[in-house]
């Protein structure tokens, strides 16, 4: 099954930096069936941030990845009302875009169940590429916390190089680790990955 990426126009907010759970649930209200498709992940917003706290979307986006067969189901999103931590956003139409069978991936935050530390990181994101089928070298970025349903979750940045064609698609078609809902284990090529984290850092 084909895999895509819809990319969303944004106005409105700002919003907080960490706010992958939050714009998670502002979606399910309008697509409740959100919460089944594991064949939808959900990027984090870019836009602008000049503090710790606060991100500005100016000409923002919001990147969905999805099965082609899924798209039907997110258009709904198109000018619908969504509430992000008590402020308003807007999408407009989107636009869509093929992956890219690149040799490097970057993603801003892979987490894994009872991976606290780096080590044990590094141990389970080898494990589930090996699952995967995948062959990479693995380069482990910034640890990070964000809130996950009033929950501390803790997890890394990742970059993969060396992947062939087949294998680099595999992964940005399947992503790594959980909560992909919220951000969390979706790749991009390494530039477009650090424009979009150049937007600011959660804790």
């Amino acid at each position: 099954m084909a895999v895509i990426d819809l990319l969303f126009p944004v106005q409105g907010g700002p919003v907080p930096l960490d706010h992958g759970y939050l714009l998670f649930s502002a979606l399910s209200r309008h697509i409740p069936t959100l919460h089944e498709r594991a064949d939808i992940g959900v990027f984090t917003l870019r836009g602008v941030s000049n503090t710790r706290e606060l991100l500005y979307l100016g000409r923002g986006t919001l990147r969905l990845r999805c099965a082609t067969e899924a798209v039907g189901a997110l258009l709904p999103l198109v000018s619908a009302p969504l509430e992000v931590a008590g402020r308003r956003l807007s999408l407009g139409a989107p636009s869509l875009y093929a992956l890219e069978p690149v040799p490097s991936l970057s993603a801003r935050l892979v987490t894994f169940k009872h991976a606290m530390d780096e080590a044990s990181f590094l141990t389970a994101a080898s494990k589930a590429l090996e699952a995967l089928g995948v062959q990479a070298t693995l380069k482990v970025g910034r640890r990070r916390i964000v809130c996950i349903a009033g929950k501390k979750v803790v997890g890394f940045a990742l970059e993969l190089h060396g992947l062939s064609a087949e294998h680099s698609l595999r992964v940005q078609a399947h992503g790594l680790g959980g909560r992909r809902h919220m951000g969390c284990g979706l790749f991009l090529p390494p530039g477009r990955a650090a424009r979009a984290q150049s937007r600011g850092k959660a804790a």
